[in-house]
């Protein structure tokens, strides 16, 4: 089986393989969803695609059938879902436009030389007379815009790696975003230092942390003793209610404990969730991130342009090492988490972290029941793997 990617209305490379399935219907890796799927079938379809880095699949038994583009539309628009969405079964080149505005990207066609049917019904688009948030106009201006992103984050790169000055470094990146700047804080160490450097720049950011109602309270009193110590509020975002609900209702109090999906899928809803909404609209994304504290991490470049989400994601402390950090935060007064104190190197959830002994790798605290590898929240996942998938 080919496909056809609807925006470019070429064959689509595809990390996905070809189908063992006897219809060929259904791509190997991808999550398929049927058309009866109520909400919360749609919201752990979802959740799986992006967990496995999947596809979903919505598969038509019939051309004529509706329900794929009503679905379809219902995971972009209610589930805000931003990765693949492919057609498969019965879809015919005269629903190419249909799909494409529907919320699909792809469509399987039993074989290449059908492609100049779809290309030919693809071309009698007319973007002068048609609107909508998914049309080819839109989409391959997307494209250049990720371009510019990209060639702008590699400049930004080179201007922030020859200053080695933390406030220096924030004044770079607030010059270059041309919109609004976000800084989403865990109140750990690196984000406290980046907090100093915010405020002793004198620049303007929109400055956030995300309660996940699993913090421990030493967390929150950092929160408390950072707003009085620089006179600033920092905004608290929270799980969305539904989503919750849903969570305890399928997995328990204790789900993460279960499985490591059933972890991610906590820390989707209680975090990758409520990020990526806050983080709509904004030009620039502050993190922590440094390249010595995990594998995962060692690649961080000190700027990157994130496609999901139509931002720089910025890192100006991605060059730093443990002793630079304490350095500045012990010279800058710095005010820290006292967990930090205690053996605590990297903090989440308090029913997710631990201390650790001298010498253990710094994410070993954090999901410890779990094996070392990759061991990552989501809100970090690059963006073609996981961001550009949930909204």
């Amino acid at each position: 089986m080919e496909h056809v990617d609807l925006r470019t209305a070429e064959l689509a490379s595809s990390a996905f393989a070809a189908s063992g399935s006897e219809t060929g219907s259904l791509p190997a890796g991808a999550t398929e969803l049927a058309v009866t799927a109520d909400r919360q079938e749609r919201h752990a379809a979802i959740v799986e695609a992006v967990l496995a880095g999947n596809a979903i699949a919505v598969p038509f038994a019939k051309f004529n059938d509706g329900r794929g583009f009503s679905l379809a539309r219902l995971l972009r628009s209610e589930h805000g879902f931003r990765g693949e969405i492919r057609a498969t079964g019965h879809v015919i080149p005269d629903q190419a436009l249909h799909l494409l505005r529907s919320g699909f990207d792809t469509a399987e066609i039993s074989d290449a030389d059908k492609l100049p049917h779809w290309q030919q019904a693809l071309s009698s688009y007319n973007g002068n007379y048609q609107t909508a948030a998914r049309n080819p106009l839109a989409l391959r201006r997307q494209a250049a815009l990720k371009q510019s992103g990209e060639n702008k984050a590699a400049e930004l790169g080179k201007q922030l790696a020859a200053s080695g000055d933390l406030v220096e470094r924030i004044r770079i990146i607030a010059k270059a975003v041309p919109g609004r700047l976000s800084f989403s804080t865990s109140l750990g160490k690196e984000d406290q230092a980046i907090l100093h450097a915010i405020h002793e720049a004198g620049i303007e950011a929109d400055i956030f942390t995300l309660d996940t109602h699993k913090h421990f309270k030493e967390t929150l009193e950092t929160l408390k003793r950072s707003e009085e110590h620089y006179g600033l509020t920092i905004r608290v975002i929270t799980p969305n209610q539904d989503d919750l609900r849903e969570l305890m209702a399928r997995d328990g109090e204790e789900g993460f404990r279960a499985s490591v999906a059933g972890r991610k899928a906590c820390c989707m809803i209680r975090k990758v969730l409520p990020l990526n909404r806050t983080l709509r609209g904004s030009a620039g994304w502050l993190t922590g991130l440094r390249r010595e504290q995990s594998a995962e991490r060692a690649a961080v470049d000190f700027a990157s342009w994130d496609g999901s989400l139509n931002l720089l994601k910025l890192s100006p402390l991605a060059d730093w090492t443990e002793e630079q950090l304490e350095a500045y935060v012990s010279e800058n007064n710095v005010p820290v988490n006292p967990l930090h104190a205690e053996g605590y190197v990297s903090i989440g959830c308090e029913p997710c972290t631990r201390a650790i002994a001298p010498g253990e790798d710094p994410r070993a605290g954090r999901w410890w029941w779990e094996s070392m590898d990759g061991k990552e929240c989501g809100l970090h996942i690059g963006g073609e793997r996981l961001l550009d998938k949930v909204a």
